[in-house]
């Protein structure tokens, strides 16, 4: 087993499963979005979720983050909107989009050989636009940092020496936390179930 590390940094917005008008985002990258990162570079579109649900099941991930940044709120209005139960409505409906600016985050997949020389080549040259959670937040440092023989993305980050709580897939070392998050890629479209997280520390996290 290999763990692929990467990093971002800049704005960034990493939401929830919501209908809401406030579109809140999580307080780490979910699960969701980095499959919807790795998916875009690999070339997977909305059409062959498959994939995605396929690529899911082969990874261990885990987030770091390195540091929170500031919180801002954007003013949106959107046409033909998604209502609770999945159907396309008609009209106009106000939304408020959560951001964070200067966030910086780590992220570790861990999976076989094969698929992490898979991902390291295309996140250096990715098929479709990467950005972080939304299209308004582009990356603005390249994607890939290094690859190491590490089998738990918890303890890949720790080892890579970077501050922050860690998010985890699996349990790491100095576990101090568990939380469910509904953010686990499904066979179904559009719809996320629930995980289990598990929090390790990492030195402070900068605010």
């Amino acid at each position: 087993m290999k763990t692929l590390i990467l990093k971002t940094e800049g704005m960034s917005a990493y939401g929830l499963q919501t209908f809401d008008v406030h579109r809140k985002i999580n307080h780490f990258p979910t699960r969701s979005a980095i499959i919807g990162l790795l998916g875009a570079a690999l070339g997977i579109t909305r059409e062959n979720h498959r994939q995605l649900y396929d690529l899911s099941h082969q990874l261990k991930i885990a987030v770091q983050v390195n540091k929170v940044g500031q919180k801002i709120v954007d003013y949106h209005t959107i046409q033909n909107f998604r209502s609770p139960m999945g159907k396309i409505q008609k009209g106009t409906k106000p939304t408020y989009r959560e951001y964070w600016c200067d966030s910086e985050h780590s992220f570790a997949i861990t999976a076989n050989i094969e698929t992490i020389e898979r991902l390291t080549a295309k996140v250096k040259s990715p098929v479709f636009t990467l950005f972080q959670g939304r299209k308004s937040c582009p990356l603005i440092r390249p994607l890939f940092d290094s690859v190491v023989d590490n089998d738990n993305p918890a303890n890949a980050l720790k080892e890579f020496g970077c501050n922050g709580q860690i998010f985890s897939d699996v349990s790491g070392e100095n576990q101090i936390a568990t939380v469910q998050v509904r953010d686990l890629t499904t066979n179904i479209p559009r719809k996320s179930a629930m995980r289990m997280v598990y929090v390790c520390a990492s030195g402070g996290v900068e605010p």
